[in-house]
């Protein structure tokens, strides 16, 4: 166990932004499924009900994400997950961990989402569990990857690098084919589309 602060090399900080942008979202969910829930439901269970109960849940789910939302304390000796909501910690010493993974993570939810952010999922396996550690909702989350590379030995630091390049390629070669895609198929049967209904009214 860890008995002062002062060995504490370093911490991370939680994302005001992202924290703010989570709190808001499970308000919005809550509140507009349980708005269409009672709008909706005039007379008795009915197929529209799954719509705004999927709402709710997903306000739910976003709730229950905020609760589990963890910082990162580093030791010599231990990592550390503080749940700061919770007030509980996690101590993992450095020689537990067993295997490790980082991949290639996006705020993407779909094809037309041109605003996305991009970031890091950092997988750790120790004593039978696993541990995983978003880059999104911390602060400074590079400084916290380079930190937990510090600690890890050489074969555990190029499977992550390893790992998260395949996955960013990937993710960007899977783009560029559906923007591809869009240009060379969808948007000029869109355009046709168009135009034959143009003709038509007239």
């Amino acid at each position: 166990m860890l008995n002062t602060n002062s060995e504490i090399i370093y911490k991370s900080k939680l994302s005001r932004f992202n924290l703010g942008l989570m709190i808001l979202g499970s308000i919005f969910f809550i509140g507009m499924g349980t708005k269409l829930l009672l709008s909706t439901q005039h007379s008795g269970i009915n197929l529209v009900i799954i719509l705004p109960l999927s709402f709710i849940l997903f306000g739910i789910f976003i709730i229950y994400y905020i609760f589990t939302l963890n910082t990162i304390s580093i030791t010599k000796d231990h990592l550390i997950l503080n749940y700061p909501i919770l007030g509980k910690k996690k101590n993992i010493k450095w020689k537990s961990i067993t295997d490790a993974g980082m991949s290639f993570i996006t705020t993407k939810t779909s094809g037309n989402d041109y605003h996305f952010r991009t970031g890091k999922e950092i997988r750790l396996f120790a004593n039978g569990k696993n541990y995983r550690i978003v880059s999104f909702t911390l602060a400074e989350p590079d400084q916290l990857i380079i930190q937990i590379k510090k600690r890890l030995d050489s074969k555990l630091k190029s499977k992550m690098k390893n790992e998260y390049k395949k996955s960013e390629k990937k993710f960007w070669k899977n783009e560029d084919e559906y923007q591809k895609w869009m240009w060379k198929y969808v948007l000029p049967i869109c355009i046709i589309i168009a135009i034959i209904l143009f003709l038509f009214e007239k």
